[in-house]
């Protein structure tokens, strides 16, 4: 069995889900359209706000019915421990040392999550540092590579957890379902397969188990004497990305966000199965009868994140997530940002490359954080 049991290779049969399912469709003004519809009719300046505000809790029930919910409750207190030793990181200069190690903290009471705990060894600058969860790819050994334990030519690009903790953040890398220890075949792991998963949450999704997972995390960090509370970040790319996004829809208590190369519209997706038939990721997704009858896509998505910073970055080459550098509905969600007076807080990043997670982007994310979430920046 793959790692990935929530893909088709794994054990995800959409069909046999969409079998047992009863939920109706919800619609909206998007559904029916081709194209994209305005997030903002044309109205005055000073009114924009208002009008997007009454409509912003319309899209977010439109979105929490297409997520679904998942049965899990948060303990009744965090509970957490270290797993083996600590060690300490030496980047090279002008980068700070970290110590690195490695625990479980409670997602509910019958299931831990799995992650790398990066923390600055500055002691002078230690207590109530700014804080990221960085979230990784898709890859089996989830965690392991955003903190620089697979190091190859192929991973560079991702290591923005073990960069950022260089820079002073402290970084949490948890294993996100069914990656690293809590992959299928992991004696770490809750569920095993997508029956089991759906069985224990009928009416969910696995993206909505994803935020939900992110939540737990914001939770540790909050109780960690070396995190200012106030000041948590999320950074990912690709599976990272997306989960970044929705964490923060699901978290209101992620001050800023990065999302590099993972997502583009449902309606101009080659592939907008992906979120459905070759993934359970949104499985009611896949209940509409066309990407046109769907009642929401990514740009209501991203426009409910405002006005926190979000920066998302695209490649034009992306094989992937296609099709994003030139959406001209990117320019829609910086509207809703500019009806917030926050207009530079939404960072759309378009570059001429692949699917990839550039320097030059990963520079420019380590900057909006470190501003974002304030402290000093002695190291950039």
């Amino acid at each position: 069995m793959s790692y990935l049991w929530y893909w088709p290779d794994g054990g995800w049969d959409f069909e046999a889900w969409k079998a047992r399912r009863s939920w109706e469709p919800v619609i909206s003004e998007q559904s029916g359209s081709a194209e994209p519809l305005p997030l903002l009719d044309r109205c005055p300046p000073e009114e924009r706000l208002k009008r997007w505000e009454h409509a912003r809790t319309g899209w977010q029930a439109v979105s929490a019915e297409v997520l679904g919910s998942v049965t899990d409750v948060p303990p009744a207190t965090v509970g957490w421990e270290y797993l083996g030793e600590e060690f300490v990181v030496s980047p090279p200069a002008p980068g700070r040392s970290y110590a690195m190690r490695r625990l479980r903290y409670r997602l509910t009471d019958d299931e831990w999550g799995y992650a790398w705990l990066l923390t600055p060894r500055d002691v002078a600058i230690l207590e109530s540092r700014p804080a990221a969860i960085a979230l990784h790819q898709t890859t089996a050994s989830g965690k392991a590579e955003v903190v620089g334990l697979e190091a190859s030519g192929n991973t560079g690009h991702v290591q923005y957890a073990a960069e950022l903790a260089a820079r002073g953040f402290v970084v949490l890398a948890p294993d996100a379902i069914a990656f690293g220890e809590r992959q299928a075949g992991h004696a770490n792991a809750r569920y095993r397969s997508a029956e089991e998963f759906f069985t224990a949450h009928p009416d969910g999704s696995v993206m909505a188990k994803m935020a939900f997972d992110v939540s737990r995390a914001v939770d540790l960090l909050e109780v960690l004497p070396q995190v200012d509370a106030r000041r948590i970040g999320c950074i990912g790319h690709s599976h990272g990305a997306y989960g970044t996004v929705f964490a923060m829809l699901a978290e209101p208590r992620i001050a800023a966000g990065v999302a590099s190369c993972g997502l583009n519209l449902l309606r101009r997706d080659p592939s907008p199965h992906r979120w459905w038939r070759q993934t359970a990721l949104i499985p009611r997704l896949g209940l509409y009868a066309t990407v046109e009858q769907m009642p929401l896509d990514f740009h209501h998505w991203l426009a409910l994140v405002a006005p926190r910073p979000l920066m998302v970055v695209a490649g034009r080459q992306d094989a992937i997530f296609p099709d994003l550098g030139e959406a001209r509905w990117l320019d829609q969600v910086r509207e809703v940002y500019a009806a917030y007076g926050a207009e530079q807080s939404f960072v759309p990043w378009v570059f001429d490359g692949p699917h990839t997670f550039p320097p030059a982007a990963r520079q420019q994310a380590y900057r909006m954080l470190t501003d974002t979430l304030a402290f000093d920046r002695a190291v950039t």
